[in-house]
C-alpha cells in the first residue's frame, strides 16, 4: 500500500463497513451521514480495485478482497489506539481511564466488590464497565471492545477448540460447584444421591448472552445429560426460584453461599465427579505494554489470591 495514495481517515469506515457488512449500519456505528459511509465505500472500491462488498440475495457479503482485509484492518486500528491511549506512566490518583471487564457470574461474590472498592480507592478516576459473561467474551478481547475477562476456565462455554493466541490468562481461585434445593425440600433429607440428583426437575442459568440451551450448556460445564424445566438469566437467581419448589439447582459454591443467609436453602456436594475447574484472567497481549491495564491485572489478580 502506497500510505500518500490512502487517506488513512478512511481506515475507520473501511473497518465498520467490513464488520457490518452494511452501509446503514456501518454509519449508525460511526454515528455519520449515509451518503458519507457510501462515500467512502466508494473511495476505497476505488483504490483497491475491488468492490469488496456484493450484493447476494436481499444481503450484502464480502468479497474474497474484503475477507483478507477484516483481520489486518481491525488489528491495524487497535494498535494505534493502543498506542495513543498508553502513557509512559501510570499515576493511580490522577489518571482518568475507562475499562470495560466481562465477568461470570462466579466472580460477581467477593471478587468483584472487592475490585470495584480497591479500583474507587486507589484511581478515584478510572471508570469500570462491567459486562456479564457471553459465549462472545473471547471474540470482544481480540476486536478490542473489551479489556480484560474475568470467566470459567472451560473453552466449550465460548465455542472455541482453544485460546487465540493473541490472549494471556493467569489463573486465580478454584471453582467449586455446588447442588441447593429448597431447606424444607418435600424429599431430599440430609443427603442427596446421584440417583435423586437426576430424577428432580432442575433449574439452571442461561445468559442471554448464548445462544445454547440451558441443557446444553450444563453439558458443556459437567459432561453430563440433563432435562432442564426451568432456566433463568443467570446463575446468580438460582437461588433466588428455589424457595417452596421441588426444583434443584446446580450452582458456584460462592453464589450459593452468597444467599444463604437471604434464602431458605440446603447445599450438598455434587454427586458425580467433574474435573478441576478455576477461574482465569484474560487479556489481549496488545495490552501488555500498557502501564494502566498492567496496575488493574495486578490488582485483580493479587486480590483473587487474598480471597
Amino acid at each position: 500500500m502506497q500510505l500518500n495514495r490512502f487517506d488513512l481517515n478512511l481506515l475507520v469506515s473501511l473497518d465498520a463497513l467490513l464488520r457490518e457488512k452494511n452501509v446503514t449500519r456501518a454509519s449508525e456505528r460511526l454515528c455519520v451521514s449515509q451518503p458519507a459511509m457510501s462515500a467512502a465505500l466508494h473511495k476505497m472500491r476505488d483504490y483497491f480495485g475491488d468492490p469488496l462488498l456484493v450484493r447476494v440475495g436481499r444481503e450484502m457479503e464480502l468479497t474474497p478482497r474484503g475477507l483478507s482485509l477484516v483481520e489486518p484492518v481491525r488489528e491495524a486500528l487497535l494498535r494505534i489506539q493502543a498506542a495513543l491511549g498508553t502513557q509512559p506512566s501510570f499515576e493511580p490518583g490522577t489518571t482518568r481511564r475507562e475499562f470495560t471487564i466481562i465477568v461470570s457470574e462466579e466472580a460477581i461474590p467477593g471478587l468483584l466488590p472487592a475490585i470495584l472498592q480497591q479500583v474507587a480507592a486507589q484511581a478515584p478516576d478510572i471508570r469500570c464497565r462491567i459486562e456479564l459473561i457471553s459465549q462472545t467474551a473471547l471474540t470482544r478481547l481480540e476486536y478490542g471492545e473489551a479489556d480484560l475477562c474475568l470467566c470459567l476456565d472451560k473453552l466449550r462455554l465460548y465455542e472455541a477448540r482453544a485460546y487465540p493466541d493473541s490472549l494471556r490468562s493467569v489463573r486465580l481461585r478454584p471453582v467449586r460447584w455446588v447442588c441447593a434445593v429448597d431447606r424444607d425440600h418435600p424429599s431430599v433429607g440430609d443427603a442427596l444421591s446421584a440417583e435423586q440428583y437426576q430424577a428432580l426437575p432442575h433449574v439452571f442459568g442461561r445468559p442471554s448472552g448464548y445462544s445454547a440451551s440451558a441443557e446444553e450448556l450444563v453439558r458443556r460445564l459437567f459432561d453430563i445429560e440433563l432435562t432442564v424445566q426451568l432456566s433463568v438469566p443467570s446463575l446468580l437467581h438460582l437461588p433466588l426460584v428455589l424457595a417452596g419448589t421441588s426444583y434443584v439447582a446446580t450452582v458456584p459454591e460462592r453464589v450459593a453461599a452468597m444467599f444463604s443467609t437471604l434464602v431458605p436453602i440446603k447445599t450438598f456436594p455434587l454427586p458425580f465427579p467433574i474435573g478441576e475447574q478455576h477461574e482465569i484472567l484474560l487479556w489481549h497481549k496488545r495490552n501488555e505494554p500498557d502501564p494502566a491495564h498492567a496496575w488493574l491485572r495486578e490488582l485483580i489478580v493479587a486480590l483473587a489470591r487474598t480471597l
